[in-house]
């Protein structure tokens, strides 16, 4: 989002963003344990109805953004053009293991309006995707409010590259980004 946005004023013609998740110590482990977010059965799985939590992963990776004009007349290599972002907190949720629909659906709404698409044309969301089963049951909830069915030409799928990773917290978006990035442009 501050990279957009940094672009978009025309403050800075190129912007590194990215993630970086590596090297977690016992007290981390032991607050996520504590919290009943780990899974026990050592699999993450988000959206499936046999979750039962995630797995922490490390990683990090980075992109490199320019406004498209720019990347153009450069000659650079593009691999995909972002069309809006949203940020929003949870909202006031019970708790960091209980997200609320209200926040998550802001953010959502506030990047969609920023790419002022059709909602006929999405076809693929990459989601957050704990694999808690209230973490997923908002997110669900949140993406159904604002992508209901018949405002959408087909059926959308829906990925997380947690599944693949496991949750490397900040990494994890990034990673995220670059996933269906890859897998759009190839």
């Amino acid at each position: 989002d501050h990279s957009v946005k940094e672009l978009l004023s025309g403050r800075c013609d190129i912007a590194i963003a990215g993630g970086v998740h590596a090297g977690q110590n016992a007290t981390f482990w032991s607050i996520f344990s504590q919290l009943g977010a780990l899974s026990h059965k050592q699999k993450i799985t988000p959206f499936n109805e046999d979750a039962d939590g995630l797995l922490i992963g490390e990683g990090g990776g980075f992109v490199v953004l320019k406004r498209l004009d720019t990347a153009l007349k450069d000659n650079d290599r593009i691999y995909a053009v972002i069309k809006g972002v949203g940020i929003s907190s949870d909202g006031s949720g019970v708790s960091v293991m209980a997200p609320a629909v209200k926040g998550q659906r802001l953010a959502i709404q506030e990047a969609w309006e920023n790419a002022n698409m059709d909602k006929k044309k999405l076809g693929y969301v990459e989601a957050h995707g704990t694999a808690t089963v209230v973490g997923d049951k908002t997110e669900l909830s949140s993406l159904a409010d604002v992508f209901p069915k018949e405002e959408c030409d087909k059926e959308v799928l829906l990925g997380s590259v947690k599944s693949n990773v496991g949750h490397a917290m900040p990494a994890a978006g990034i990673l995220g980004l670059i996933k269906t990035t890859l897998a759009l442009y190839n």
